[in-house]
């Protein structure tokens, strides 16, 4: 039988809960308050719970007969979708502002709107992206430090998100990264290349 011990840790407005068992540890880190616990009593209501989330990125569900059944008809912005878990699970604010830039699709673009070409490229930024931010550690643009203590890169290599009236980084591109609010949520584009 596994012993474990609970440690919560309330310090400047950081809840950190340490799990501790036999051989292993989990620390749980929350700086910006997004995630929380739930206490769930059998497999099926964690089915049931799990089953409300999108697939994740990396997931051969999130694929283009998923995106286009999903988005069939729809008003809402694609922004709005990729920030949307019931959508696709996992991607935040910043990703979203990148993987549109990526795909050239400005993200107030409505998604009863978006090509089977612009499905694939959701999926393909999507995954490559996330698997650059996840070899640089993360994005650490206030109080984010991975579980070694130490900040994350990816916004080292950020095209747009929080580079307003800076020039574009596409090749040839002579747009500017123009800063919107979407949903009260910052939002990052080329004014060009997105469109």
């Amino acid at each position: 039988m596994q012993v474990f011990i609970i440690v919560l840790i309330y310090q400047k407005n950081i809840i950190t809960f340490f799990f501790e068992f036999d051989k292993i540890k989990i620390i749980y880190n929350d700086p910006r308050r997004f995630g929380y616990f739930k206490l769930l009593e059998n497999k099926n209501k964690l089915e049931n719970f799990v089953s409300n989330y999108g697939p994740e990125p990396f997931s051969s569900k999130f694929d283009t007969k998923y995106i286009k059944k999903y988005l069939y008809k729809k008003e809402k912005n694609i922004k709005n979708f990729l920030l949307d878990q019931k959508f696709v699970s996992g991607l935040g604010n910043i990703y979203a502002s990148e993987i549109l830039f990526k795909c050239k699709i400005n993200p107030k673009k409505k998604a009863k709107y978006l090509s089977t070409k612009d499905f694939i490229n959701i999926i393909n930024y999507s995954r490559a992206i996330l698997s650059l931010a996840i070899r640089k550690g993360g994005s650490s643009i206030r109080d984010f430090k991975n579980i070694r203590g130490k900040n994350g890169s990816f916004q080292n290599s950020f095209k747009v998100y929080n580079r307003e009236n800076e020039n574009c980084l596409s090749s040839g591109c002579k747009g500017r990264i123009r800063k919107k609010f979407i949903t009260n949520r910052s939002t990052f584009f080329c004014n060009i290349c997105q469109k």
